[in-house]
């Protein structure tokens, strides 16, 4: 039976966690398609899955504890509109910020598109980076 596009973005985000966490980037093989789009890409990411692998990467390397708690998530067809509060401890150097050793937490907006298997076909996507700035920008301990 075919995963709904809600539990495909589930399944999707605990994969991400559990990637960031062990540092195994291959668990995300299963449900990223290797010729997804991300439509936001961060500066030089490679198109594709491993793009976006190395996208996660370099998240677990300022945030290796970051967890992912789905608030909403609205379906229609094979997209799903997600709101993601992230919110994770600043342990290395990330968007120009020296780790704090802080708690940090943000939003993010995302549109994701799951092939009939649940896979992430595309993303388009938006963070809280204002907030997160000032976040970053805190003293460390």
């Amino acid at each position: 039976m075919p995963l709904s596009t809600k539990d495909a973005a589930r399944r999707l985000y605990r994969r991400l966690e559990e990637a960031i966490h062990s540092g195994d980037f291959d668990v995300v093989d299963d449900v990223i398609q290797q010729d997804a789009v991300d439509h936001h890409p961060d500066p030089d990411m490679r198109p594709g899955r491993e793009g976006i692998k190395q996208g996660f990467a370099g998240l677990r390397a300022a945030f290796p504890d970051i967890r992912f708690e789905l608030e909403d998530l609205v379906a229609e067809g094979d997209k799903v509109a997600c709101r993601i509060t992230a919110r994770a401890t600043h342990r290395g150097p990330f968007m120009g910020f020296a780790a704090t050793g802080l708690p940090v937490s943000y939003t993010l907006l995302d549109l994701l598109r799951f092939s009939p298997e649940g896979r992430l076909v595309e993303r388009w996507g938006l963070v809280e980076e204002g907030h997160l700035r000032q976040q970053l920008g805190r003293p460390p301990r």
